[in-house]
């Protein structure tokens, strides 16, 4: 046997480029999340779910906007019930139900199970700087579900007012308030459920129906049980989590749906409280999951 050692060159060279740090640790996780989200780079079947609930979205604009066009005046068409801000959010709400209980667990479900969460952290990634990217990723899209169609709206009634562009951009300056605290309302509850139920579930079926099933049928639940005779009943209204970003909305936009809280006694105030309330719960059990599982 011989003992002669050989040196193979396999023209190994040192990587010159650039260091991104911790910094582009998170935009690649922010970009690979908004990829993920959105079926981009993945099977065409991972594209169509997702994708046709943003095109249905942008329809719907569309057609209030020549609703509103073919009646010819704004006050009429909404004697007539036609929507405007307000209820292009409620519509929009059901979308981004479907839209987050389809592509919200992709976020955080793949990366535990398939193991790939040590390499993560091997980087100069902390579990604060992935999770931060997962939910700006969040944000960004789902966020972008309310808001794309509601700057189409209001751009498109602004074209069709009779007083004029200009006029009805300058009467309704509240609107461009009021739209984006409804949608912090609706994002930042929805995110923190999904969130909470990805971190421990390893199924990403198995999660989107817990989360359907939490904030519609649970909603749904506490909004009856609320109207029991017993002591203390009307504080289970409070758990019908998905009806306070749409109290917040009444509030502001001036729908007039009665919630099972609102008859129960509570205000937009306690459902902001409430959605404050999941939030933090919800930034501190995840983190936690998290931090054990670097």
């Amino acid at each position: 046997m011989s003992t002669e050692r050989v040196i193979f060159d396999r023209g190994y060279r040192k990587y010159e480029g650039p260091r991104l740090g911790s910094s582009g640790a998170r935009s690649a996780v922010y970009r690979d999340g908004v990829r993920r989200v959105l079926g981009l780079g993945r099977k065409a079947r991972r594209k169509v779910f997702p994708w046709a609930l943003i095109s249905i979205a942008l329809i719907a604009a569309a057609i209030v906007i020549g609703t509103h066009w073919v009646i010819g005046n704004i006050q009429e068409s909404l004697r007539e019930g036609v929507p405007t801000y307000g209820g292009l959010f409620d519509f929009y709400s059901g979308i981004s139900l479907l839209f987050i209980a389809f592509s919200g667990p992709l976020l955080l479900i793949p990366d535990r199970t398939e193991g790939v969460l040590s390499v993560y952290f091997s980087r100069p990634l902390t579990v604060d700087g992935y999770l931060w990217a997962k939910l700006r990723a969040f944000a960004t899209v789902v966020g972008a579900i309310y808001l794309v169609p509601q700057i189409v709206l209001h751009i498109g009634l602004a074209l069709i007012s009779a007083d004029g562009f200009l006029p009805y951009m300058g009467d309704n300056l509240d609107i461009l308030w009021k739209v984006p605290v409804v949608t912090l309302g609706y994002v930042a509850l929805h995110a923190a459920v999904i969130f909470l139920l990805s971190a421990w579930i390893n199924r990403t079926g198995i999660a989107a129906a817990s989360f359907l099933g939490l904030l519609i049928a649970g909603g749904a639940i506490a909004g009856q049980i609320s109207q029991a005779s017993f002591s203390g009943a009307r504080w289970v209204s409070l758990l019908a989590f998905d009806h306070h970003p749409r109290i917040i909305r009444d509030e502001l936009l001036g729908d007039t749906v009665d919630y099972p809280a609102e008859i129960a006694g509570f205000g937009m105030w306690t459902s902001v409280a409430v959605i404050a309330v999941i939030v933090i719960v919800a930034l501190i059990a995840v983190r936690q999951r998290y931090r054990n599982l670097a």
